[in-house]
């Protein structure tokens, strides 16, 4: 038995960060909305180093919280993101198999948004 199976079953991520791309809204087959983010966040490198690293990640919104929001956020905004995470298997042309995380966002509030020009 490994050691991760022993323990808890907890996902839940928090992340702050600014939108560098955002897709417009769309729907699933099943006419869910969807909204596609990609928010980036400084990282520390290794415990103690000076030198940050920039980590970008997907968020990914769905239903009412989506279609709320879609109006709301823009590129350049900093948002918190809470959610779990999730992971996403696709193939390539050639057959090769590509892994994603991705974060399902339950909740999202702007920390700041960005000047719109008028």
């Amino acid at each position: 038995m490994s050691f991760q199976k022993d323990l808890p079953g907890l996902n839940y991520a928090v992340v702050t960060g600014v939108i560098q791309r955002r897709k417009a809204l769309s729907m699933t087959r099943s006419g869910v909305p969807v909204l596609h983010l990609l928010v980036e966040t400084i990282v520390e490198s290794y415990p103690g180093s000076e030198e940050d690293v920039v980590a970008e990640i997907e968020v990914d919104v769905w239903g009412n919280l989506a279609r709320d929001l879609d109006p709301k956020l823009q590129e350049g905004d900093a948002v918190l993101v809470e959610g779990r995470l999730a992971h996403r298997k696709s193939e390539d042309r050639t057959g090769g198999e590509h892994y994603k995380t991705l974060l399902r966002a339950r909740r999202i509030v702007h920390i700041f948004k960005k000047e719109r020009k008028a």
